[in-house]
């Protein structure tokens, strides 16, 4: 089987290590890592991927990753690089859903181990009319990498995902710019790395 190498580019090497440094001086932010602002098309899934992967190559703990999404598309798209990259490998023995739980009733008990890495719809921490979402564990370890999850990010969902684990760590990743509404600058903290527009087609990532 042909194997390439793919090697971070520059704003991805910068951004990186920012986010990683967040981490690490996380002391006081609540858990609000920062909002990771790259223009689409600049390779946010494999930003990801990075991240991941220095963190558990240069980080002390035994820290695992809840990538979220609002889209099934992208839940795919994300999933298959993280695979694909063999930062995660499927084998005969797991359950097909080890890494996805298929289910509102998965999630809740996936999100209680320490599995490296868990993919899943935001929509997966919905609750019944009438119920409260249940406190699932009071792990520091687990890293919440958020995907263009801005709108579902503010109540319901994202509130549900923040009692079920309340001492975890948020970064939101975006190729949109938060240029009017700052709520998620609120659940997430400030940008840690910019990557525009202008960059973006200076480099000819992006066509004008």
């Amino acid at each position: 089987k042909n194997k390439v190498k793919i090697i971070a580019k520059n704003h991805q090497f910068l951004g990186v290590n920012n986010a990683v440094d967040s981490l690490l001086n996380r002391e006081g932010k609540e858990g609000k890592l920062g909002v990771f602002w790259h223009t689409q098309g600049s390779g946010k899934s494999y930003s990801m991927i990075f991240y991941s992967r220095k963190i558990k190559r240069k980080v002390e703990g035994d820290w695992s990753f809840l990538i979220i999404t609002d889209r099934k598309d992208l839940d795919d798209q994300i999933y298959r690089n993280f695979l694909e990259t063999e930062t995660i490998t499927e084998t005969k023995d797991q359950n097909k859903n080890y890494y996805r739980p298929n289910s509102r009733d998965q999630l809740q008990s996936y999100l209680k181990t320490n599995r490296t890495y868990l993919f899943s719809l935001i929509h997966k921490f919905g609750v019944e009319k009438g119920k409260t979402y249940p406190h699932l564990t009071d792990r520091k370890n687990w890293i919440v990498i958020i995907d263009e999850a801005h709108r579902t990010q503010y109540k319901g969902f994202g509130e549900n995902m923040r009692i079920a684990i309340p001492n975890a760590q948020y970064i939101a990743f975006t190729g949109t710019p938060l240029l009017k509404n700052t709520q998620t600058k609120n659940w997430c903290g400030p940008y840690i790395s910019e990557y525009n527009f202008s960059q973006s087609i200076e480099d000819c990532a992006t066509v004008p």
